[in-house]
């Protein structure tokens, strides 16, 4: 669907299906407005980033057609991105490694699901970042006997983990 507006005599037309509707000046920009905002927000993707010279980002006004920054269409580099402020590792993974650490993961948690309800609270206080005496301290329970049990429960993880490995 195309739109013209007729400047001269300020009418506003819409083309839907192949024939021109006259329409309020109102109509035709409740019709027109999601239209430009897409627009809009095609044209800001184009746009880099930089630094604001604060820590923060600001969009660049510079000609993006001789800019050597990273803009939609052009490759990512890792330099670029690291100058964007994200942290980017240079490790390689091999997809057999993503794929036996995800089955690992399934399995890790298939046996937490079997344990006695007693350990999987453990396991949890652990998973939250609590230490082993603010566990004990939180189930009430001696520091000696915390330990045997996270002995054993450590031991009973490993031994299922080894089998699936």
């Amino acid at each position: 669907m195309s739109n013209t507006v007729n400047q001269e005599s300020k009418q506003f037309y819409l083309t839907i299906d192949g024939q021109e509707v006259t329409v309020t000046e109102e109509v035709y920009r409740a019709y027109k407005r999601p239209i430009w905002a897409e627009h809009k927000r095609n044209d800001r993707q184009k746009l880099c980033q930089v630094s604001d010279g604060k820590g923060g980002l600001k969009r660049c006004t510079e000609d993006c057609s001789i800019c050597s920054r990273t803009k939609e269409g052009s490759f990512l580099s890792l330099d670029g991105l690291e100058e964007a402020g994200y942290n980017v590792e240079d490790r390689a993974q091999d997809v057999a490694e993503i794929v036996a650490e995800k089955m690992l993961l399934e399995e890790l948690f298939k046996v937490l699901e079997e344990l006695d309800p007693n350990s999987q609270r453990i396991c949890g206080l652990l998973m939250e970042g609590h230490s082993k005496r603010e566990i004990a301290r939180i189930m009430s329970i001696p520091q000696s006997s915390f330990e045997y049990q996270f002995k054993k429960l450590m031991a009973s993880l490993k031994s299922r983990l080894e089998s699936f490995i």
